[in-house]
């Protein structure tokens, strides 16, 4: 069935809180969405983002971000004030105050809920049942980041030996001693958690289903590494320790060294993919559909030696291929992923991609580097069964590429928007260079009248932005994921002007 979609992370929601989050902004997008006609919201992923914001540098593979939790939802249960929110009233806060102001606030919740907690029965009870049930893996990285506070620094290499190797007394003498702080994190959990299905729901509701992301890699400075140190090839002794990264490619001439360690996957394979199984299991608590980043990383990845920062150094080696997505279909049912399958494909690749059957991805801004033969562009597609975006949160958004795109592509991109795609910008010659707004509504319809079967359109290009909107830039560890969507910029003009399009295309 074709359908459409947009792009748009939870955090660039408009808020005045710093990040935006799960309450009457989602809601009100849920809402615009519909009016629309539109089936999904695909947000990136949601767990806990490192001290750069970077939700693919996840300090938990089952956890979500304690910065999504709503403020003002908080304020409505009883545990702030409308005075304990004045502060944010300040318009020369900075976005960066404004998270501090926002943990600060949340800790100040946390202790009116224990308060709350103490009087309630009825929620203490449903408090422990969320607890125990997530138990698995909500002990583990409860701990580690209060720990994590405690130290000023997520880095367990440089925990004292004991709580670094998870001696049981060292872990037993920790826990009493930061067990209020422990207690904050579980919070911090039924919260979102709760917040996250109630949001969930609405969008059902509504008729959106929502997309997710599930990172490739986990970060060195999460739970997981730490309390799976044997899942994962990391320095030891005589043994040599790898992070991931890329090789050189069309995002940077250098390659990247990305800083999460490879996993070890003989450790995975002896357990039966177990940990796998249970974090795609959670992801599909939070989205209808989980895109798996770095798809070509189940067929082989890219090892760095951890001595090295020269991504050139690296190598290929074997990862699980469909072994891995057997034992997950065997232990969930069918899944509805979509495979970031971008950049170069193996043969082997290919194969793994054609033997699991999930639908790829192609972008648009990668259709004119080269040839008309350039496997990106519409008409090339050999499958309806794929995902088309006109760019990706790794990318510029679209008016922004094009602005800055050279001469020679800006009228590749003109001359196949009006002779294969016929669509007419009212030119006056038939080479005439489009202008950068045209250009971009040109490229959206092209996605939208493709045969792919979902067109999923980031909300940046539908509100016709430039670089200063730009997401995240890869290679650049600094400043990203801090783009925000203007208060009112999805309009029901615009909704109304989306939901045109979405039926002229049969969407």
């Amino acid at each position: 069935m074709r359908a459409s979609g947009i792009l748009l992370p939870i955090f660039s929601l408009p808020s005045k809180y710093g990040a935006g989050d799960v309450y009457a902004e989602a809601y009100d997008f849920i809402d615009r969405l519909h009016e629309a006609g539109q089936r999904f919201w695909q947000v990136l992923p949601i767990g806990p983002v490192n001290k750069e914001y970077c939700p693919y540098q996840s300090g938990s593979g089952f956890a979500g971000e304690p910065l999504l939790i709503s403020l003002e939802r908080l304020r409505d249960k009883g545990l702030l004030s409308d005075l304990d929110l004045v502060a944010f009233d300040d318009p020369d806060m900075t976005w960066e105050d404004r998270m501090a102001c926002r943990r600060e606030l949340l800790k100040l919740a946390y202790r009116a809920f224990r308060e709350k907690l103490a009087e309630d029965e009825e929620a203490e009870l449903h408090y422990m049942a969320f607890c125990r049930m997530e138990e698995e893996w909500l002990n583990d990285y409860s701990l580690y980041s209060a720990v994590a506070d405690h130290y000023d620094d997520g880095d367990w290499s440089l925990w004292e030996e004991d709580l670094r190797t998870r001696n049981s007394s060292a872990m037993a003498k920790w826990s009493i001693m930061l067990s209020n702080e422990i207690e904050y994190y579980r919070w911090t959990q039924y919260e979102f958690f709760e917040e996250w299905d109630r949001l969930k729901r609405y969008a059902h509701a509504k008729g959106v289903e929502l997309i997710g992301d599930i990172p490739y890699y986990a970060a060195f400075e999460s739970a997981d590494c730490w309390a799976h140190p044997e899942l994962f090839r990391l320095e030891t002794g005589a043994e040599e320790g790898f992070e991931a990264g890329a090789p050189p490619d069309g995002f940077t001439s250098k390659g990247q060294c990305w800083g999460n360690p490879v996993y070890n996957w003989d450790a995975h394979k002896a357990q039966h993919y177990d940990w796998w199984i249970r974090r795609i299991r959670q992801q599909f608590r939070f989205f209808d559909v989980v895109r798996l980043d770095h798809m070509r990383g189940f067929e082989s990845y890219y090892a760095i030696p951890m001595e090295t920062e020269d991504p050139r150094e690296g190598h290929w080696e074997k990862g699980p291929g469909m072994e891995l997505f057997d034992a997950v279909k065997e232990a969930i049912g069918e899944c509805r992923f979509i495979a970031e399958d971008l950049g170069y494909l193996t043969e082997e690749v290919k194969q793994m991609m054609n033997q699991a059957g999930y639908p790829g991805m192609k972008v648009l801004q990668f259709a004119f580097d080269t040839s008309e033969e350039n496997v990106y562009l519409p008409m090339n597609y050999d499958t309806d069964h794929s995902v088309i975006y006109t760019g990706t949160h790794d990318n510029d958004t679209t008016l922004g590429w094009y602005a800055k795109a050279e001469e020679w592509k800006k009228r590749f991109v003109s001359w196949y928007l009006r002779e294969k795609a016929g669509l007419d910008d009212g030119a006056d010659e038939p080479d005439e260079i489009m202008e950068p707004e045209e250009a971009v509504k040109g490229l959206v319809e092209l996605a939208l009248g493709s045969r792919c079967e979902l067109c999923i359109i980031p909300m940046q290009d539908y509100l016709l932005l430039g670089s200063e909107a730009r997401i995240n830039v890869p290679g650049v560890a600094k400043g990203n994921w801090r783009w925000q969507m203007e208060d009112d910029a999805f309009s029901r003009e615009l909704a109304e002007a989306i939901a045109k399009k979405t039926i002229h295309y049969k969407r």
